[in-house]
This record gives structure tokens, sequence and C-alpha cells, in this order.
């Protein structure tokens, strides 16, 4: 992606997917399914589904979905274009 493609609108779409994708990764690691999560943080399931596939930007339900993991959130900033620097 060049630098005249890059806009608000697609940081935004980027960081809602590269959360939501580590939130799904950490809960099928953890072994967690959906109902479990949704007892545990009373964060409706549709709306797990939703920051998981990034299409919620609801930071606090992302928070809370953190705090049940035990996991901390971590934000950088790449060049466009770059990939992932997440070993994993």
């Amino acid at each position: 992606m060049s630098n005249a493609e890059l806009t608000k609108s697609r940081i935004i779409k980027s960081a809602s997917s590269s959360l939501g994708s580590s939130l799904q990764k950490t809960r099928h690691q953890l072994g967690f399914d959906l109902d479990t999560v949704n007892r545990n943080t009373n964060i409706p399931i549709p709306s797990i589904d939703r920051l998981e596939l990034g299409l919620s930007h609801k930071l606090t339900h992302a928070i809370k979905l953190a705090l049940f993991y035990n996991r901390e959130i971590r934000i950088e900033l790449v060049e466009p274009g770059s990939q992932n620097s997440d070993p994993d």
C-alpha cells in the first residue's frame, strides 16, 4: 500500500482486523468457546464474533476480553505494507 492509499478508515480497519485476529487466536489457544467467554465476560456472543472478525471497534469489549484471557494489548506503528513482526 502506498502512502497515498493510507487513510483513516484503512488504519482503523487494519487495527480492528489485527486485534480481532489476536483475540480469536488467543481464545482458541486457551480452549474457550464463545459460550464460555460470554458467560464469564457478559459480552454478547454476536459482539465477540464481530470483534474477532475485525468488524467492531468496541475497545471496551477488547479490553474486557484481554483481562479474561489474562493478556495485555500492545499496539505498534509499522510502515504501510510491511509484514506483521509477530514471530508466531
